[in-house]
């Protein structure tokens, strides 16, 4: 996971690309949805990931495990 330093600026930063994830979303999305999405906002499927956690973490989204589509805080 990127953060901002005095090397990365805030634009590279995963903490400023989970917001790629937010923007035009829809409901009943599935995290490949999402991801194809927003997919040109990160350099690869393993950053989207860590985006993904941290969104997790902070429960603003959560995965329904039975019909695989994400909720949105």
């Amino acid at each position: 996971m990127l953060i901002p330093s005095k090397f990365t600026r805030l634009e590279e930063s995963t903490i400023f690309k989970m917001k790629a994830i937010f923007a035009d979303r829809k409901e009943n999305e599935t995290v490949l949805d999402a991801y194809n999405r927003s997919r040109s906002s990160f350099t690869d499927a393993i950053e989207f990931l860590h985006a993904m956690d941290i969104l997790f973490v902070l429960d603003l989204i959560d995965v329904d495990a039975g019909s695989e589509s994400l909720q949105y805080a």
